[in-house]
């Protein structure tokens, strides 16, 4: 329901409701093919293989394994030891170090990355992790405890349910290494995607450059004339076809390292968009959370102003006083109804406290129309950012 009382589509709805044929497609989809499936299931094996695709989408979804990791490196490893197999006397001295080393550089960054636990919250560490990065009052808040650990949230801390532990500036969950990516051992993950990205790039150009020598030896071509001189494009095509299968481990493992190189680099450059934009992933979704509320006209913010936390929040052990280079005075308010905040006698806002009777609306508070109007604690300019990546306080 709308505020003034109107129907309207919940968020999360889907056509499933909708009349035509949209709507019987997405309930066949959505509905009967799953009850079909049900049924026959139920009738052929009693329920049993339900269960175990339950079981099995748990395991996988929510339990911290090794089998994405597993399969990770073995693809890896076999593909790099095929390929350098089938071109390390065909590439001169110095592509036979460097391609060795890329090699050995993924390897390395992933197991650093895996095997790293520092950045998990501990009693030991608890004191240092408080006092690293302060409470922004928009993201995160003081004095809010984790119901599983059962200490104090330091700011940009999150919870992971996969590894049961708070990760101090946690990024997100990695099933790739089987470990949760935050402020300790984020170095490692991005110089993973780096050297991942410069590997497979540079195997595509390496296979490109053994194949293209292949092709103009059996061209017999003349001396400054290329192979492909006077070809049309499907003869040119009909020479590459030809020129992988000859040697399948080049032409195989080079395909491969062109198709997913896009991948690598586009988590790569997200993660130094991150970087840049002074967030993690984990408050990118929050963002995209204030996004919505403002774009609901529900949000308020106040600079300056009596807006503060409770004196019992500004003690060190709930907010602890941090060296950090900016300071915001800003408050944002989500509204319920999208009206503004109401000042009562004894000063307390309508939000924090309904029962209370009201007054006028609160002076100082202003609509927000988007997040630029918002500002980022975390954000302190790109180089900043990356320093405070690479030596975390």
């Amino acid at each position: 329901m709308t505020a003034d009382g109107d129907s309207s589509l919940e968020e999360g709805s889907t056509f499933i409701h909708v009349r035509g044929p949209v709507g019987i497609l997405s309930r066949f989809i959505r509905l009967k093919i799953p009850e079909l499936l049900l049924q026959t299931d139920q009738l052929c094996t009693g329920g049993r293989l339900s269960l175990y695709s339950r079981v099995s989408f748990d395991y996988l979804v929510n339990r911290n394994h090794p089998i994405i990791l597993i399969l990770y490196l073995a693809l890896l490893i076999t593909c790099e030891l095929l390929f350098l197999r089938a071109t390390f006397l065909r590439i001169s001295t110095f592509h036979q170090v460097l391609a060795t080393c890329s090699a050995l550089a993924p390897l390395v960054f992933t197991y650093l990355a895996v095997s790293s636990t520092s950045s998990t919250i501990t009693a030991q560490n608890h004191h240092r992790k408080m006092r690293s990065y302060p409470y922004d009052h928009v993201l995160y808040h003081p004095g809010r405890s984790c119901s599983t650990c059962h200490f104090l949230k330091p700011a940009r801390s999150k919870h992971c349910s996969i590894c049961d532990v708070c990760v101090a500036k946690q990024d997100h969950h990695c099933v790739w290494i089987m470990n949760c990516v935050g402020q300790d051992n984020i170095v490692h993950f991005l110089g993973m995607l780096f050297s991942l990205s410069f590997v497979l790039i540079y195997g595509a150009y390496l296979a490109y450059t053994v194949l293209n020598q292949e092709l103009q030896g059996y061209a017999n071509a003349g001396e400054g004339q290329h192979w492909s001189t006077g070809l049309t494009w499907s003869q040119y095509a009909g020479c590459w076809s030809w020129a992988l299968a000859l040697d399948h481990r080049i032409g195989g493992v080079g395909l491969i390292a062109l198709l997913t190189a896009p991948l690598a680099l586009i988590m790569f450059g997200y993660h130094v968009y991150l970087i840049w934009a002074g967030t993690t992933t984990n408050e990118s979704s929050k963002w995209s959370e204030w996004r919505s509320y403002i774009d609901e006209g529900l949000v308020y913010k106040l600079v300056g102003g009596t807006a503060k936390p409770s004196q019992s929040m500004c003690e060190p052990n709930f907010e602890p006083a941090v060296d950090w280079p900016i300071h915001s005075d800003q408050r944002l308010v989500r509204s319920e109804d999208g009206r503004p905040p109401v000042a009562r006698p004894n000063g307390i806002d309508l939000n924090t406290n309904p029962d209370a009777p009201e007054s006028s609306p609160a002076a100082g508070w202003k609509s927000v129309y988007g997040l630029h109007e918002i500002e980022n604690l975390y954000d302190l300019g790109f180089w900043d950012n990356l320093k405070d990546v690479f030596y975390p306080a």
